[in-house]
């Protein structure tokens, strides 16, 4: 196994989100049925829990395919009709990208014209390569994965706090003689359920993700200066 392959990018970005995800069911599980808590089951349950870790990232991606209209704000910073950079520091970048790399001619001379378009996607990408290194694109780049793996576990998470509260309530109602006989492990267990949920619900926002996304293309632009 190579211990690279956990670095700061796959763990923040891509196992915390499957962690947040799957974690209430282990919660639940180990605080409403203390009967079959034991070393044995425990460990055979947090290890199918950290096997599906591996298979979230698959199903965030397959989720990601039919959200294809999300704006590549890097993309639109770099076009000449947009202003979010100002004219002195876009003119820097393209000078810089042209003198980079043949295939930027077009930034000596920017235009709207699709070409120019397909330009800077094309210099985008050459900078996801080669800005690994930068601190800053790096952080950013995480808190926009992160954001963007939330998104996309939302759905999945808002279902998963449902059951496990329903679960967990029906449970209490059936092992409990008297609503003042329910355990207090399982008020705690459905209490966070509902915390879980009020989080899914409200704590991960489209507008979040659109502000990370934004954060992370400015700072890839502006990564052109240390090319």
């Amino acid at each position: 196994m190579k211990l690279d392959l956990l670095d700061s990018y796959n763990i923040r970005a891509r196992l915390s989100p499957s962690i947040i995800l799957l974690g209430p069911i282990a919660f639940t599980i180990f605080l409403c049925f203390e009967t079959v808590y034991t070393f044995a089951s425990s460990t055979i349950l947090i290890c199918i829990l950290l096997a599906f870790t591996n298979y979230i990232p698959i199903l965030q991606r397959c989720i990601r395919k039919k959200d294809n209209h999300r704006i590549n704000y890097a993309v639109k910073f770099l076009e000449i009709d947009d202003f979010t950079i100002d004219s002195i520091s876009k003119n820097r970048y393209y000078k810089k990208l042209s003198e980079i790399n043949d295939s930027f001619s077009l930034f000596k001379e920017p235009s709207d014209k699709q070409e120019f378009k397909d330009c800077c996607k094309s210099a985008v990408l050459y900078l996801r390569n080669n800005t690994r290194d930068n601190h800053l694109v790096l952080e950013e780049n995480i808190n926009y994965g992160f954001c963007k793996n939330l998104v996309a576990c939302k759905p999945i998470g808002i279902i998963i706090c449902i059951i496990l509260a329903l679960l967990t309530a029906i449970f209490s109602f059936f092992t409990s003689n008297t609503f003042y006989d329910i355990p207090l492990q399982n008020w705690v267990a459905f209490v966070t359920d509902i915390l879980f949920l009020i989080f899914w619900k409200f704590g991960i926002t489209e507008d979040m993700l659109d502000q990370a996304s934004r954060r992370y293309a400015f700072t890839l632009i502006s990564a052109i200066d240390t090319l």
